[in-house]
């Protein structure tokens, strides 16, 4: 029944209560207070008060008698601000007094209720003929559960009607169940009783006539007034008959008024139409009207619960179910008073992690042990507690544990000045000082969420601690704790169900939520999906909702399930206003915007091999910028390309090559040539640095790009058997040779130069010398020298000159061709420049020096076998 609020005038409490009055309260639960009780304080009385009234209604957990008592208690004992107990004195001298009433006709008014239930229910019995020994033992059912008994013991040719009303009004809302038991089923029974008599051919129609009307009366008269009519009654006309329910009537009452106006009327068919319909309307109006005066009643008590329950903090589960009984029906409301108040005491607490979990719970490790439980899928009744009013004072709590009953969470003092004071589990031993220790203080922290639980020892602020949940011991800020479900709900769910912004954006789940044997999951709602993981460094959980744009494309790549997987982080912005990026593990979707106005352009996925590329050369923040396509396959079926908003950049995937990254002039030069499909086909590395530009390699080539007045130029290296050559320009049809005459032609340092081309000259025979990867040194016939760039020089215009040989990168040539093959370049392998003639004629004595390649003649050349 109710735990409302007893109001009280704290004005009478003028000074403490005597021996007499606290004598007289305890009377009042059948106790003769001895001097123990006497000499109490008025807030230790008022405690031991409620102690006694609820060990009394222990025994009767669904029927107690002395709610109004314990919550009045309650109510005066949550004023901690006031040492001498005010409220308290006022509840020992008349508050208790009136809340003993409000009990004695709460526990009158259910066993009132409880016999008019059983007398209802014997009465539908008996109207289809079943007797005492066959329903009495079934009085104790449900009124849903018995009007299953009457549906299996209604005769199948008796009984049509009732049946038929009987398993309609199963159908139907607990109401309809009610007044089918204590209206419908006489109706029934009378249209069953008029069905048999018409079916009876032993009598003459006026006999049947006769019959039938008296049904009509003895059932009209049982829902009117609940008797069973006598012969007599049954067959006094309609007049005499609705003058003798107008009569036996309760004043005022719907049945009342029917009849009166019936008896009152001047035409006959209105009595007949009273004693075939009206009274068992009229009746049904009576029930009506009081059950919803019983409900009215009821709403004020069970939102007396439901705040009791709030101010409480932690009997979430209380509040629910009193929220639930509040939105559903009278008989609903009535049950929850009844008994549902009584089973919703089991709660979980949850609190927060030094690693910031927020899905962290206490649980009953055993031996005493109170310990910090990470949240993971299925039952595990170690997080289970039991709320109850606390033990040394009920406007507090206490927390007794589930799988080790009267074991109770309970306060330690810090052993040192090293160590926290901190909490445990342990059995009652029926001291003060357990009872003290064991009752917990809940008070909101300001967020309306979290709520701190402090002992009620004076001297003791930081609340209920375990090792590994968060506190801030510079502020002296206490750990806070969460009341949750029986059933911790996943972090998930959780997530779902605090975040109203989280669930405009996804809607309403359409799946069960998916876990593996980590505890990483996912669960999918209407536009997009939560994510719980643990795979941080702390394993700590962590929940990242996918939705809006991001959402789409992730569902298009497989969702969940696909090649993106989970997300590794929350959907954030990047760029100036340029949009937004959600990681996954398999890859990230970017959602891209018009800076000016956040129009949208398109959402990207990039993943796999692509992405790992993407990620190595800075995402959005490095060289490439932002996607602008998805991974699209390209037109031979084999590679796979994504481009992007940096320099014109592009990555490339070939399934046996890998994803390489391309862009800027040197990606504009393979579009030209046609990308892939190109003689250079799919690049083979990332564009790279060279000293003086960049280069990409292809499968059949490359492309360099000079920063130092060359050109974007690709080419393919050209494999030269050992042999002797002579190198003759193309534009000056002259060959390198090196200066000098004599002695001075065979000296380090001396200088390359054109001369005209003259057979079999030693100066003008270079021997090829392969040093792997078609690169070869070229040594001088004459002088047995190398040519070689002067001092490694990077610059253009850099002499060329022979030297002795050493292998070094200055001393390395590659001869390279475009896909013509028609004549060459000589390309120093240190600087990636050309050797260059360049000049007008006569070329004799003209010198040869390296430049960035720029495509002219004066850098192409011819190989003449010696």
């Amino acid at each position: 029944m109710s735990l409302g609020v007893v109001n009280v005038d704290v004005a009478l409490a003028a000074g403490p209560s005597t021996e007499v009055e606290k004598g007289t309260a305890a009377a009042l639960l059948g106790v003769t207070a001895g001097q123990d009780l006497l000499d109490l304080s008025d807030r230790d009385f008022t405690s031991a008060m409620y102690r006694i009234a609820d060990e009394q209604d222990k025994p009767r957990p669904t029927e107690p008698e002395h709610q109004k008592v314990k919550q009045a208690a309650i109510d005066a004992l949550t004023v901690q601000s006031d040492p001498a107990c005010t409220p308290c004195t006022t509840y020992i001298k008349t508050g208790m007094a009136a809340a003993h009433q409000e009990d004695v006709t709460i526990v009158n008014d259910r066993r009132q209720q409880q016999e008019k239930e059983r007398k209802t229910k014997a009465e539908a019995a008996k109207a289809i003929g079943l007797t005492e020994d066959r329903y009495t033992p079934e009085l104790g059912r449900s009124v849903h559960d018995f009007i299953v008994f009457i549906d299996l013991n209604a005769d199948n040719h008796k009984d049509i009607a009732v049946r038929n009303a009987a398993r309609a009004a199963l159908q139907g809302s607990d109401e309809k169940q009610w007044s089918f038991l204590a209206v419908e089923i006489f109706t029934a029974h009378k249209d069953d009783v008029a069905r048999l008599i018409q079916e009876d051919n032993a009598k003459t129609e006026a006999e049947k006539a006769a019959a039938i009307a008296e049904e009509k009366k003895a059932a009209a008269a049982y829902q009117a007034l609940g008797v069973i009519a006598d012969d007599k009654m049954r067959k006094l006309n309609d007049d005499d008959f609705c003058r003798t329910i107008y009569r036996l009537a309760p004043k005022d009452s719907e049945v009342f008024i029917a009849a009166r106006d019936a008896v009152l009327s001047l035409e006959p068919t209105d009595r007949t139409k009273f004693i075939e319909t009206g009274a068992a309307d009229a009746r049904q109006r009576d029930i009506d009207n009081e059950l919803r005066r019983r409900d009215q009643e009821r709403v004020k008590q069970i939102t007396a619960i439901r705040d009791a329950a709030v101010r409480a903090v932690f009997r979430t589960e209380l509040v629910n179910a009193a929220n639930a009984a509040l939105a559903g029906g009278p008989i609903s409301r009535e049950r929850f008073l009844r008994t549902g108040q009584h089973q919703h005491d089991i709660q979980t607490i949850r609190g927060t992690s030094e690693t910031l979990d927020m899905d962290v719970y206490l649980a009953d490790e055993g031996s005493g042990a109170l310990a910090l439980t990470k949240w993971k899928p299925g039952t595990n009744p170690k997080l289970s507690w039991k709320v109850e009013p606390g033990l040394a004072d009920p406007s507090c709590l206490s927390f007794q544990s589930v799988t080790r009953p009267n074991h109770y969470i309970r306060w330690l003092r810090a052993q040192s000045q090293f160590v926290m004071a901190r909490a445990d589990v342990a059995p009652v031993d029926g001291t003060d000082e357990f009872r003290t220790t064991a009752t917990w203080c809940a008070n909101f922290n300001g967020t309306n969420r979290h709520n701190v639980l402090s002992p009620t020892m004076r001297g003791v602020a930081m609340g209920l601690y375990v090792p590994g949940v968060r506190v801030d011991n510079s502020l002296r800020a206490a750990a806070t704790w969460t009341a949750e479900a029986p059933q911790p709900p996943s972090p998930i769910d959780r997530a779902y169900n605090e975040n109203s912004a989280t669930r405009a954006m996804v809607g309403k789940p359409v799946a069960e939520a998916v876990f593996d044997a980590e505890a990483n999951g996912y669960r999918e709602y209407e536009q997009g999906v939560l994510h719980l993981r643990h795979d941080n460094p702390r394993k700590d959980a962590r929940v990242f909702v996918v939705s809006g744009k991001v959402y789409q494309k992730y569902r298009s790549l497989g969702g969940p399930t696909g090649t993106l997987a989970h997300p590794t982080g929350p959907e954030t912005d990047f760029g100036n206003k340029i949009g937004q990026v959600q990681r996954f593990f398999g890859g990230a979707v970017y959602n891209v915007v018009t800076p000016a106005d956040a129009t949208h352009v398109g959402t990207y996925g990039v993943v796999g091999h692509t992405y790992a590329k993407y990620v190595e050369v800075g995402s959005e923040n490095g060289v490439l910028g932002y996607p602008t396509s998805d991974i699209k396959q390209l037109p031979d079926g084999i590679g796979w390309a994504t481009t992007f908003s940096g320099n014109g950049g592009a990555i490339y995937h070939h399934p046996s090559i890998g994803a390489k990254v391309i862009y800027g002039n040197i990606r504009w030069r393979w579009n030209q040539l046609g990308a892939e499909k190109s003689w250079l086909g799919y690049p083979t590395s990332d564009e790279f640095d060279l000293p003086k530009g960049r280069r990409n390699t292809f499968q059949n080539g490359r492309i360099d790009f000079s920063n130092d007045g060359g050109g974007t130029i690709e080419y393919k290296t050209v494999p030269i058997a050992p042999r002797a050559i002579a190198i003759k320009g193309v534009e000056s049809h002259s060959c390198i040779q090196i200066a000098g005459v004599g002695q001075d032609a065979l000296r380090d340092g001396a200088g390359a130069e054109l001369w005209q081309c003259v057979p079999g000259a030693p100066k003008q025979i270079w021997d090829v010398i392969p040093v792997g990867d078609n690169k070869y040194q070229l040594k001088n016939r004459n002088s047995g020298k190398c040519l070689d760039v002067y001092n490694s020089n990077l610059d253009n215009n850099g002499l060329i000159m022979q030297h002795s040989c050493h292998n070094g990168l200055n001393q390395q040539w590659e001869l390279t061709t475009d896909n013509t093959g028609g004549n060459y370049a000589l390309r120093a392998v240190h600087s990636a420049k050309t050797a260059d003639g360049r000049g007008s004629a006569p070329f004799n004595g003209k010198p040869v020096a390296q430049w960035a390649d720029s495509g002219t003649n004066s850098q192409r050349w011819t190989v003449v076998p010696q």
